[in-house]
């Protein structure tokens, strides 16, 4: 994230409270930031070779039927030719919804797929540790072994059954013999 898309995501953000359409225009940032998600798009984008009537036609496209501040936003940053922030928008925007919310993001990793009860009581857990309401996203790693690593903000509980290994192993590894 930029700081130049922080500033873009921070202005969208007012207009969009201000109108209260949030949700709306987050989840049509969110569809445009899937699109541009593959490469093929962000070199259409971003490419010196493509005209810029072509790029145009593209956006236009890309943002049919999207809200009037996507479009504007959309606008603004072709006119001052930084489309790339816009690659950096989609996240920094979902951050602050989520803070003015009170909410902040979290991830759950485990070796084991994870069952709706137990996701549950991991993100009550999660909301009782940041004492803000967490929203997981679930990732699956294999080198884990066993348990769970849960990773809230910048903020890592590791439970997971390679950790206690690692500790276990730097402990052998400084003691006396």
């Amino acid at each position: 994230m930029t700081l130049l898309g922080k500033r873009y995501a921070t202005a969208l953000h007012a207009l969009a409270t201000q109108k209260g359409v949030v949700d709306g225009v987050g989840a049509d940032l969110a569809a445009v930031h899937a699109v541009l998600a593959s490469p093929q798009a962000r070199a259409l984008i971003t490419s010196p070779d493509v005209s810029a009537k072509e790029r145009s036609a593209v956006l236009a496209k890309l943002c049919a039927g999207r809200s009037e501040l996507l479009h504007n936003l959309v606008g603004v940053l072709q006119q001052r030719r930084r489309l790339e922030v816009l690659f950096d928008i989609e996240p920094a925007y979902r951050a602050l919804v989520m803070a003015s919310r009170g909410e902040v993001a979290g991830v759950v990793e485990s070796a084991h797929p994870i069952g709706a009860e137990e996701l549950a009581a991991l993100t009550t857990l999660a909301g009782r540790l940041s004492g803000k309401k967490v929203q997981l996203t679930v990732a699956q790693r294999a080198d884990l072994i066993g348990g769970v690593r849960l990773r809230i903000g910048n903020v890592l509980y590791d439970g997971s059954l390679r950790a206690a290994l690692d500790q276990l192993e730097q402990k052998l590894q400084q003691a006396a013999i």
